[in-house]
């Protein structure tokens, strides 16, 4: 009978740390050795913290695709409209530095005949990419870049411009966040938590906004459409080890 008593107690207590351990989640009790010499009991846990804010600036892509018999005038055109399309965002006020000429590329348009591939025409595109620090401006910028000739526009990926601040909120979220975590693991050992001993920080960064492709026709009318950024989303991830008291 004494046997069986003990055997009970024995499946109770690893029931206690089976709890345990899955309220912990990905956290951790451990003993680790202090700069003394002394055993410290620590515990481990996760956290993750989000903070919002609204974006202020904006990256669009205007896209340029000229066809023509040689590729050097293909180039040319293209490149072009590439200068129109920079010369009109500037005229609403985009600095050169936040302009950049992208996937400029030249290839050859072919057509099967009698079994052979014969070189038809040349086809050239590249891509105005600007940043946008008025979103304001914005549907005005889409519909001057369209009339001076972008083919395809791609945007608005809406971003923050000083991320820090809420980078640092975001933080400060998964840190309280681990500490809760680490204090629920506490309290199911009859411990309690103390203080920070170590502390690493995984990826912090805004959720990405993706942007989405339309023809020149379309974009047109941006110009009358209301832009609205809404809010990004900034995640952080932390480990916590904390002191067990």
């Amino acid at each position: 009978m004494a046997f069986r008593n003990t055997y009970a107690t024995g499946g109770l207590l690893a029931a206690v740390a089976l709890a345990i351990v899955a309220l912990a989640g990905c956290g951790q009790a451990a003993t680790s050795t202090a700069g003394t010499g002394t055993a410290v009991n620590t515990v481990t846990a996760p956290g993750t913290g989000t903070a919002q804010a609204v974006p202020d600036t904006a990256e669009m892509s205007f896209g340029i695709t000229t066809t023509s018999s040689n590729a050097k005038s293909a180039l040319d055109d293209a490149a072009k409209a590439a200068e129109q399309i920079t010369a009109a965002v500037k005229k609403q006020g985009i600095a050169a530095e936040d302009i950049q000429t992208q996937d400029v590329s030249v290839y050859p348009q072919t057509s099967d005949e009698n079994g052979k591939q014969i070189v038809t025409s040349y086809q050239a595109s590249l891509s105005v990419r600007v940043k946008v620090r008025d979103i304001a401006k914005l549907g005005e910028i889409i519909s001057a870049a369209n009339a001076a000739g972008a083919n395809t526009i791609s945007g608005p990926a809406f971003t923050i411009d000083d991320p820090a601040p809420v980078r640092a909120q975001a933080i400060d979220e998964a840190v309280a966040d681990a500490r809760k975590s680490a204090e629920a693991m506490a309290k199911a050992a009859g411990k309690s938590v103390g203080a920070v001993l170590s502390m690493s920080s995984g990826d912090v960064g805004p959720i990405p906004r993706l942007m989405y492709e339309q023809s020149a026709d379309v974009a047109g009318a941006a110009k009358d459409v209301p832009i609205e950024p809404g809010r990004l989303d900034v995640t952080a991830s932390v480990v916590v080890v904390f002191e067990l008291e």
